[in-house]
């Protein structure tokens, strides 16, 4: 009996084992998910690609500038003590083929904020990302330019009062007329760009970021040297995000460059306070032997279109701007016309050649010549890029002679000012870029549809001066980390315009495209870069109604939602009918291109003037980025007020007309008419995070990573374990079994 008990308790025992394996391990089978479905397709919000940058001297608009085998000075914004290296890298286009750059740096440590970072030799000129590799990595972007001295010319294009966010009147011609200026940026094709303050509307942190996104992003391999304006501050996430408020850098050692930020609303100090007039006069007598000089401010000295000859203290051309009085002197300068004067003394003591500002959203543009020094200084003042102007948004463009100290401008538009005199104290010297709503101008309005899961860019020429327009670009998208991911490509043009992708590279998380555009005048074309394939139209939800029931003469508010989970919604296609008549709607959300367009919302309000029940209808229809159409119908019945509906007042009804695709993304042989659609193979490659220190010569040959073929599933090697697992259990009861018979 014992042994009869024993062998009864320990088959409970084996029992209550095989249960357990085998619950654990269908728990195991049915639960894992597959390594291809780990895989995330979604691309970040934009700004998660921003960094906080740890440089208190450098940043993204502030860039360093270091010669081939020359050292610079970093300070820290906080203390790092743990610092044990450092290492430079870009991408860079040569022969239309994209080539990965790595470089290690000497770094020496003077104290836990500051340290000499030392180039290479054979490093090459370019602007790059500079690691510091501590306890963790810390990313400068585009914070180290690297310049030899033997450059001849210097094409400066100037962008001013971007206003990150905002726009006039919405967002989103403001994300036009930024997106067009990077366009024109690639067309013109400067040395250095110049931004003149208010990058950001509010001065938020997420403002911030994304300006540091849309710098990195379209306008990666220039370099950037930006003064902050009155919309930039108060608040620390200008220089946690882009840069210094001031600084010096030399270019070529034939160009000395200083950023002054000018304070806001500064009262009677003016907007130059007495310790930036101090670090402005030691930066230009410490680099007095620098030939030409060039000083960026937010707020312009004049307020004056053409040539003034006088001098600093002249008090009756130079009188400070009250209500009434016609002066050049800007009213921005006026309060301390004693700070004011001292400037323009230095500016003359010391030639220098340009003065740079914005501010005022318009060109103005002075040739000073001083009485006293015999010098002559061109002080230009420009439009806004993105926001509300007087005449249209630009792009400013000057050519720098660094052997004559010549001022040329390279293209000059229809109607160019320059600097002639002219009563009113306007010019017209920008490159126009975008679409100015309020004066009915429309120039090469671009658009970039973001999606959680790609980009859709429409590039448009209506701009006749703009014929020959043409440019590769060189643009680096938020995309996804996975080197497994395909890129799904496709491209649609008109007349003979035509868009390539020349090459694209993989770093990280950013997606590096060189592509090629041809855009002559009255022509368009598309470019998507997608993660997945569009198939599904998108679905509109009415989810809100107010009041309930439509009641006469009374507006009746109804609320949509529209989702695509593909490739995002045109919310540019949204036609909405009353009635059979085309009426206006607002759209809620995006309210910008930069915020996703997997989901939008409408709101529409109706009213209809009656005394008997009436029956009306409302017809949405909209397509979603690869062209596909959505339309509703809907039967709206209006009742006088306190009636008691007897149907249904607000229905959906079928729509008679059935939609068809705006485009399609069949291949064929003729892209320049219809789009094709293609997995496109890319090849990856990464930075080396902690490169061997001696490492001097650049990494030019790249890592091609493809997709691993037939993965094992994790579900599948659960099975295989539960089925061994469920034998060797079997088996070993059989044998135990046997021996209890025994």
């Amino acid at each position: 009996m014992k042994i009869m008990c024993s062998n009864k308790a320990l088959k409970k025992f084996f029992t209550l084992i095989l249960i357990v394996i085998i619950v654990s391990s269908a728990t195991t089978t049915f639960t894992s998910t597959p390594i291809a479905s780990t895989i995330s397709l979604k691309i970040p919000e934009i700004q998660t690609n921003a960094v906080e940058i740890v440089a208190e001297n450098i940043g993204p608009l502030a860039p360093g500038i270091i010669k081939p085998g020359g050292c610079l000075n970093l300070t820290l914004r906080f203390d790092v003590y743990s610092i044990r290296g450092a290492y430079a890298w870009m991408i860079s286009e040569e022969r239309d083929v994209l080539k990965l750059y790595n470089y290690t740096l000497s770094i020496y440590k003077y104290d836990s904020r500051v340290l000499e970072i030392c180039a290479p030799s054979n490093i090459i000129n370019g602007v790059y990302d500079l690691v510091l590799i501590a306890e963790q990595e810390y990313i400068l972007p585009r914070s180290l330019w690297v310049l030899s001295n033997n450059l001849k010319k210097l094409k400066i294009a100037v962008f001013s009062d971007l206003h990150i966010e905002t726009g006039s009147p919405t967002p989103r011609e403001g994300d036009i007329n930024r997106f067009s200026a990077a366009l024109i940026t690639h067309w013109v094709n400067p040395d250095l760009i110049i931004w003149g303050g208010d990058i950001t509307d509010t001065g938020s942190e997420y403002e911030a970021q994304i300006a540091q996104v849309y710098r990195y992003t379209y306008l990666y391999k220039y370099p950037v040297l930006s003064v902050a304006g009155n919309h930039d501050w108060p608040g620390g996430s200008y220089t946690k995000y882009l840069g210094p408020l001031r600084w010096i850098r030399i270019i070529g050692d034939k160009l000395l460059v200083i950023g002054i930020y000018t304070v806001p609303y500064a009262g009677i100090e003016g907007v130059l306070p007495p310790e930036d007039v101090v670090l402005l006069e030691q930066a230009l007598f410490n680099y007095s032997y620098i030939p030409y000089k060039i000083i960026v401010f937010h707020y312009p000295m004049f307020y004056y279109q053409g040539e003034l000859t006088t001098r600093y203290d002249d008090e009756v051309t130079l009188k400070p701007y009250t209500q009434g009085v016609v002066t050049p002197v800007s009213s921005y300068w006026s309060p301390n016309m004693t700070a004011f004067r001292y400037v323009l003394k230095l500016i003359e003591d010391y030639n220098v050649t340009v003065v740079i500002a914005g501010h005022i959203h318009r060109d103005q543009f002075v040739k000073y010549t001083s009485t006293r020094t015999n010098t002559t200084t061109y002080f230009m003042t420009f439009t806004s890029t993105a926001h509300g102007v007087a005449l249209y948004n630009g792009v400013g463009l000057f050519e720098l002679d660094l052997e004559s100290g010549e001022l040329n401008f390279p293209l000059q538009p229809p109607g160019f000012t320059g600097f002639m005199n002219r009563t009113s104290p306007i010019a017209s010297n920008s490159l126009p870029i975008g679409v100015n709503v309020g004066g009915g101008l429309t120039y090469i309005p671009t658009r970039i549809f973001y999606s959680t899961t790609g980009y859709k860019i429409i590039f448009e020429n209506k701009y006749s001066w703009y014929n020959d327009l043409s440019a590769k670009l060189l643009w680096v998208f938020p995309w996804i980390s996975s080197q497994s991911t395909q890129i799904i490509s496709t491209t649609n043009s008109t007349g003979n315009a035509s868009i390539s992708i020349l090459d694209k590279k993989l770093v990280i998380n950013k997606l590096f495209t060189l592509i090629e555009l041809k855009l002559p005048y009255t022509t368009r074309v598309e470019l998507s870069l997608y993660t997945i394939e569009d198939i599904k139209p998108p679905i509109i939800e009415l989810f809100r109604n107010i009041p309930n029931t439509p009641i006469l003469n009374k507006t009746l508010t109804l609320y949509f939602n529209i989702y695509d989970s593909e490739w995002g919604v045109n919310v540019e296609s949204l036609r909405v009918f009353f009635n059979g008549t085309s009426i206006t709607v607002q759209v809620l959300k995006p309210i910008n291109y930069i915020s996703h367009h997997n989901n939008a919302s409408l709101k529409i309000d109706l009213l209809v003037r009656n005394t008997n029940i009436t029956t009306t209808t409302l017809k949405i229809e909209i397509a979603d980025l690869n062209g596909k159409i959505t339309q509703k119908l809907y039967r709206v019945i209006y009742y006088p007020p306190g009636a008691i509906p007897t149907e249904h007042p607000i229905e959906e009804i079928e729509v008679e007309e059935k939609p068809t695709q705006t485009t399609t993304t069949t291949p064929t042989t003729s892209p320049t008419t219809t789009p094709t659609q293609t997995p496109i193979e890319t090849t990856s490659i990464t930075p080396t995070h902690t490169p061997p220190y001696s490492t001097t010569t650049p990494t030019s040959t790249m890592q091609t990573t493809s997709p691993t073929s037939s993965p094992t599933l994790p579900g599948i090697q659960g099975l295989y374990i539960l089925v061994f697992i469920v034998i060797l259990v079997v088996v070993f009861m059989a044998v135990y079994a046997i021996r209890a018979k025994k």
